[in-house]
């Protein structure tokens, strides 16, 4: 199946333009309790995680089943407002000093080389991410792997209040583009929300995922270079 060809493309963040090869719970809040102004006596970093795991499991875990976003400062006060811990900086300031001691990613291979052959081709780019922490963190963490110079805009979550695959999200992104959703391509690595989503949507979706993987008229795309195929080939 030959795909139309893209006025648009909206990118997936996580597992399709970057890889989460670590996640560090006790790195992140470590970093947090030598930044807070006050910690009552008998509070420590146990409990601390304790708390973090039980917000986690009530709370974070079913934002796909609601496709409602918690973002992070909300979930910080959840941890640190019930143990009394307290700072002088806004959690706003904490939260990307948080990313950075508990999260490491990387790449994908090939990611760099097909966001400029898009941008080469005059179809602009805009980033689509289910995520709890602002776009500033995001932004920061597509800096460090020289992928945000040819992305226009970033849309998180955290930020537009409904996560994937809730039609307001997309029908948002395809608003800030410009462009009629049915000349945008949709490309990630979820089905249940980024496939599903996109083509609620009357995008075109391209699912970053394993060749065996095809379904529902979904074309599979096994890595960035193939989705550079699918769009050199596409018309």
């Amino acid at each position: 199946m030959r795909l139309r060809r893209p006025k648009a493309v909206l990118v997936d963040y996580g597992g399709t333009l970057v890889q989460e090869i670590g996640y560090d719970l006790r790195a992140g809040n470590e970093f947090l309790l030598s930044r807070a102004a006050f910690v009552p006596p008998g509070v420590t970093l146990p409990h601390l995680l304790d708390r973090a795991n039980r917000v986690s499991n009530e709370v974070a875990s079913r934002r796909d089943e609601f496709q409602i976003e918690t973002p992070w400062p909300a979930l910080a006060r959840l941890i640190y407002g019930y143990l009394g811990i307290q700072f002088s900086d806004p959690l706003t300031e904490l939260e990307i000093g948080y990313w950075n001691a508990s999260v490491t990613t990387a790449p994908m291979p090939g990611a760099r080389e097909a966001l400029e052959e898009f941008h080469r081709n005059g179809v602009p780019i805009g980033v689509v991410s289910n995520c709890s922490f602002r776009q500033e963190v995001i932004q920061q963490e597509l800096s460090k792997h020289g992928l945000v110079a040819k992305i226009e805009f970033i849309m998180v979550s955290a930020e537009y209040a409904v996560r994937k695959p809730n039609l307001l999200l997309f029908e948002t992104a395809a608003a800030k583009l410009g462009i009629e959703p049915r000349d945008v391509w949709f490309i990630g690595d979820r089905y249940d929300t980024d496939m599903c989503g996109a083509k609620a949507a009357g995008m075109q979706p391209v699912w970053f995922a394993s060749e065996s993987q095809e379904e529902n008229e979904v074309l599979p795309a096994p890595g960035w270079s193939e989705v550079v195929k699918l769009f050199r080939e596409s018309r």
